[in-house]
């Protein structure tokens, strides 16, 4: 538990051995509607995540990131669970010579693995590429028509705009 006061944001939060685990990031602070006062809640990016940013800025002056060139949304459990669907991330389209497209993934495709990682929607996908580096060659499984395909893809780097 540490005190996020405002102007020390952004720094780092340790463990009780005096190890980095975190970036602090934001306190929450305001009144509920029983006017309740809420103090103490802050924020914080995972150190796993913060390693690869430092890494970016330091070795290109931007960050980089694994980028598949798709537009997914989450399956909607209820109708998954209607139409025998599984959970994953539903591609809506895939953008024309990206990563996805290369592959072999089309639109209307449900993304349930990427790289050995459970993809379960839009999170945990987001989740895996941060395991990956633009131009990092994996596998993807996907599931079409009922049956799943596994195919291979070799990751972009996310666009800098």
């Amino acid at each position: 538990d540490a005190a996020i006061n405002p102007g020390n944001s952004g720094g780092p939060l340790f463990n009780m051995n005096g190890e980095v685990v975190g970036i602090t990031t934001a306190k929450y602070s305001g009144t509920s509607g029983s006017g309740a006062t809420i103090e103490g809640i802050g924020f914080a990016i995972p150190i796993d995540d913060v390693v690869g940013i430092i890494s970016d800025l330091m070795d290109y002056g931007y960050v980089t990131g694994a980028y598949m060139g798709v537009t997914v949304s989450n399956t909607d459990e209820n109708s998954a669970a209607m139409f025998g669907l599984p959970t994953g991330a539903y591609v809506i389209s895939t953008e024309p010579g990206g990563a996805a497209d290369r592959a072999g993934i089309r639109a209307k495709d449900i993304i349930i693995e990427l790289g050995g990682y459970e993809v379960k929607g839009i999170t945990t996908l987001t989740r895996a590429l941060r395991s990956f580096k633009a131009g990092d060659t994996t596998t993807i499984t996907v599931v079409r028509s009922g049956g799943e395909q596994t195919l291979e893809i070799t990751l972009d780097e996310k666009p800098q705009q």
